[in-house]
């Protein structure tokens, strides 16, 4: 499967009564969608809620949408959310249920990711068939309470450099306060493609917010086409 260059993962803050901003994701060049909800996250929103009922339902309506719109939808953490809403596949981190043990609950075709920051943590995924790295973060991001140091452009290159030998066929998605600009750097350091979050829920998921990034994606795969 040829993965879509960018991923959107959902904010913490992420309003799922009103998902308008799904279809303004697909409109504007953006084809996959990462349902990243955090317990934490929902508790100090709504803590009225009961955290694996609210998952489900929502993934279940984002399962419908993203189907109706042709995007693929990966769950973060979560694989029995993932399994019951026939999402594309799962998202894992460092700190989640061994990923061999996890890949085998999956269809075969399931897109399988992980969370790393290092070639350290990178081997936490070894054996087991990756279908792409989440690494990170590029710059301090609020997005997640939780960060590793910054790897900046350099961070990535060296990153790379050292997969070759290690997980040398495994597509990277560079993440972490990423903004357009920063596009053709990091794909030029052998980076696959990004995950951007807060990029586009700070500006309310604008049609200009999207497409700034989708247009830095396209015109760099031009160039590199030439």
């Amino acid at each position: 499967m040829e993965l879509p260059r960018i991923q959107y993962v959902t904010h913490p803050d992420e309003d799922f009564s009103d998902l308008s901003w799904v279809h303004r994701l697909q409109e504007n060049g953006i084809r996959w969608i990462q349902l990243r909800i955090k317990e934490e996250d929902l508790i100090r929103r709504s803590a009225d809620k009961h955290y694996l009922a609210f998952f489900h339902e929502t993934a279940d309506k984002m399962r419908a949408i993203t189907s109706a719109l042709g995007m693929l939808l990966t769950v973060n953490d979560a694989c029995d959310v993932a399994l019951f809403s026939q999402a594309d596949g799962l998202h894992i981190g460092q700190e989640d249920e061994l990923p061999a043990v996890i890949a085998k609950q999956l269809p075969s075709t399931a897109i399988l990711g992980g969370t790393a920051s290092s070639l350290e943590e990178l081997r936490h995924y070894t054996g087991v068939g990756m279908t792409y790295f989440g690494v990170g973060p590029l710059r301090l991001t609020t997005t997640k309470t939780k960060l590793k140091p910054v790897l900046g452009i350099e961070g990535y290159r060296q990153l790379i450099a050292g997969m070759k030998t290690a997980q040398p066929d495994v597509p990277v998605f560079a993440i972490g306060g990423i903004v357009p600009s920063d596009v053709a750097p990091l794909l030029e350091t052998g980076v696959y493609g990004i995950a951007i979050s807060g990029a586009l829920f700070n500006e309310r998921h604008s049609a200009e917010a999207i497409r700034a990034f989708a247009a830095e994606m396209e015109k760099y795969e031009l160039t590199v086409r030439r």
